[in-house]
């Protein structure tokens, strides 16, 4: 069974065009077996995949953190009014900002609609 996403990443439609290996932002709790839920934002919000986090957070130069990842497309994509209309979802997702962490009961829908 696969990890259950801890965190929600904001990336536009250029940084989510291709699957492989990323340098992504995340939480500072980020550790090796990380997943994070993708969420694309501007042009056909919504979620879009998943980093499987390698390696642990660590401090960038401009501020935040950052680790070693794989991005994964999903096959499943949810879209934002998907998400907005879940009464679990919906007020994790009405005011996204920067990433974030999930609530549990979030990630194990989640997980439900991705997997």
């Amino acid at each position: 069974m696969a990890p259950r996403p801890d965190a929600i990443l904001l990336w536009r439609a250029d940084e989510c065009a291709a699957p492989g290996p990323v340098h992504a932002c995340c939480l500072r709790s980020t550790q090796p077996g990380s997943r994070a839920v993708v969420y694309r934002t501007r042009e056909d919000q919504g979620i879009v995949g998943v980093v499987d986090f390698s390696s642990a957070a660590a401090p960038r130069p401009e501020g935040g953190w950052a680790a070693a990842g794989m991005f994964t497309p999903s096959s499943r994509p949810v879209p934002r009014a998907d998400l907005l209309a879940d009464d679990v979802l919906g007020p994790v997702f009405r005011a996204l900002r920067s990433r974030r962490g999930l609530p549990e009961a979030a990630a194990r829908r989640l997980a439900e609609l991705l997997y």
